[in-house]
């Protein structure tokens, strides 16, 4: 297993020292929630019109080409969809000891989204920390330390997750919920089959999410309703595990680099500007 230090100074967020935090609340049985915003929960949050679809994005007024798998689909349209607006916005307010957001910041290049979450939010404290968190230069700790040390903490355990899903691994017992492609476009529905299905879990069961900016709105329900879960927005992190693409995102990489050119592509990730979580 890979050796992590953590960081002595906790002055700002720190991407190992949030993580080891988040993994004691574990050891201990805390029960706690983390939700994470990305540029698409804040462009929601902006009113501004997003779309990811099959060979293209709109994001920010422009059009850009993209790869996504068909499960990374969805659109926000403001004239018609601020419901989902609406609840987004309860979730990036909420404040309580323990509940903890992650926003973009500096490695993300987004540091003017950063400061907008921050605004939402009420300024920066020790429940703020990486959207990142699971990801890039966190990636490997998160899934060869924090990972395996949840899994093993939790007797039930469910899962939010694309209606592709094959729950494998540690995972392969857990409780599979399943979410639609684009859930946007009947999004009240999805919400309340997917929150009565996670209200009745017993008692201190642990919840992971990969379900786009559903997982933000149900992570902030459950803790107000039902605080004796643990609620994790795990984002890509565990796609493998889910039995769905692992190379989607770039840090996917770092755990399947087998061939030298994969190698040499995986040395120069982790020399590039986003690997590093920086604040």
């Amino acid at each position: 297993m890979t050796k992590f230090r953590r960081s002595v100074s906790l002055a700002i967020p720190d991407g190992v020292s949030d993580l080891l935090r988040l993994e004691d609340f574990i050891v201990k049985r805390k029960p706690f929630s983390f939700v994470r915003f990305s540029d698409g929960e804040i462009e929601i949050l902006r009113n501004h019109n997003l779309s990811i679809m099959k060979n293209f994005t709109e994001y920010r007024g422009r059009f850009f080409k993209n790869n996504f798998p068909t499960f990374d689909q969805k659109s926000f349209h403001p004239n018609s969809q601020q419901f989902i607006r609406r609840d987004l916005l309860a979730t990036a307010l909420f404040k309580n000891e323990f509940y903890f957001k992650g926003v973009p910041a500096r490695h993300n290049g987004m540091l003017a989204d950063r400061e907008f979450m921050l605004r939402l939010h009420g300024g920066a404290d020790s429940n703020i920390t990486f959207s990142d968190l699971f990801m890039n230069s966190n990636f490997l700790m998160a899934r060869e330390r924090f990972f395996p040390s949840v899994f093993s903490n939790f007797e039930k355990i469910a899962v939010i997750g694309n209606w592709r899903s094959e729950l494998k691994g540690p995972l392969a017992e857990a409780l599979l919920i399943k979410i639609p492609d684009n859930f946007f476009s009947n999004y009240s529905e999805v919400l309340m089959d997917t929150y009565f299905q996670l209200k009745t879990l017993p008692e201190f069961s642990l919840v992971l999410a990969s379900a786009s900016s559903l997982s933000n709105i149900l992570g902030y329900r459950l803790h107000v309703s039902r605080p004796d879960l643990t609620f994790i927005d795990v984002g890509t992190s565990l796609n493998d595990l889910l039995g769905l693409s692992v190379v989607s995102r770039r840090y996917h990489q770092l755990r399947n680099a087998h061939g030298f050119k994969e190698k040499i592509k995986m040395m120069n990730f982790r020399f590039s500007k986003g690997y590093k979580l920086r604040w």
